[in-house]
């Protein structure tokens, strides 16, 4: 283990490869992932915390005792050099490369304790403590090219596949987990959307390989790591809201038509493409990984929009069935 004081602002210590871009929610509060990078939330704003780096060869059993949080993500990184810091830092040099064997897929494991001591202290001596235990899943060379065209390809790197990796949660006893344990749902997002023949799609846009279903006579339709909504207008920008929900809700009267149906996800990354949001924000429809979810498609169509309004629109509300993909 190897362990070091870091100095952190905006509550962010940043694990990742040089250029990739950290993700901007953080579902369970504490820890989230995108390909190349992840984050971690501080307690404090600005300040010390002490961070302590164990690396495995494999996953160690999930001891909890002592520390007030531990959650779980799986790390990917393209170029096998990642690294941890505080937001707009430099890594200290006494914590090491936290994916030594190379490009590929890793778990990583973070505890934390003392992250509600004192929100608003600015400290130099540590009060918050972090464990951070990275292992590998399916790392090397050739491990590159089984991430996916989206991510490997940007990169250059050997071994490319068109292939979609099958099991991005294949860690034992990882999916029983995460069913298992709470989950904080992210709050409901509100943007627009951009429509192209009558349609927009939710797709992986990391690894954009997958078939894409045929237009629905309906509202939604689905094949593996795809989905494609029907619109009523051929153009344009239509209203969009997505809601992350326990299980399915009571179906709402204010809306026009809805279709329920249950689709797939092998990389449990899938987001809207055409998405406009006021923050910029492109959420993952899938936050809790590959598996199978419902998804209820609702439908409107206003009569006299407000001046530049949209015309239609939609609302989806997605939940888990059953969280790690097999096959």
């Amino acid at each position: 283990m190897k362990r070091a004081d870091v100095h952190v602002q905006y509550n962010q210590i940043l694990v990742g490869e040089p250029g990739a871009a950290h993700p901007n929610r953080v579902p369970n509060g504490l820890t989230a992932a995108a390909p190349g990078a992840a984050v971690i939330l501080t307690g404090i704003h600005t300040g010390t915390v002490d961070v302590t780096v164990h690396l495995t060869d494999s996953a160690p059993p999930d001891a909890r005792d002592g520390w007030d949080e531990v959650q779980e993500v799986e790390l990917i990184t393209l170029t096998g050099e990642t690294r941890l810091s505080g937001l707009m830092s430099s890594p200290p040099d006494a914590l090491p490369n936290l994916t030594p064997q190379g490009p590929g897929r890793y778990g990583m494991r973070v505890h934390a304790r003392g992250r509600d001591i004192d929100p608003t202290a600015v400290p130099r001596v540590p009060f918050e403590f972090y464990l951070v235990t990275v292992w590998p899943i399916d790392v090397g060379p050739d491990a590159a090219g089984r991430l996916g065209v989206g991510v490997a390809e940007a990169l250059g790197l050997p071994g490319k596949t068109t292939g979609i990796r099958q099991d991005p949660a294949d860690e034992p006893g990882r999916a029983e987990r995460q069913l298992r344990e709470p989950w904080l749902l992210p709050q409901t997002l509100r943007g627009t959307v951009e429509v192209a023949d009558h349609r927009f799609r939710i797709v992986n846009p990391f690894q954009d390989t997958a078939e894409s279903p045929p237009l629905p006579q309906d509202l939604v339709s689905a094949l593996p790591d795809s989905l494609l909504v029907r619109t009523l207008g051929k153009g344009g920008r239509v209203g969009i809201w997505i809601s992350w929900v326990a299980g399915p809700t009571e179906v709402p009267t204010s809306w026009e038509s809805f279709q329920e149906i249950e689709f797939v996800t092998r990389t449990g990354v899938m987001h809207v493409e055409g998405l406009i949001t006021t923050d910029q924000e492109r959420p993952n429809v899938t936050p809790q990984g590959a598996g199978r979810y419902g998804l209820r498609v609702h439908g409107r169509k206003r009569r006299n929009p407000a001046g530049n309004a949209p015309r239609e629109s939609y609302r989806l509300e997605v939940w888990p069935v059953s969280l790690g993909f097999t096959g």
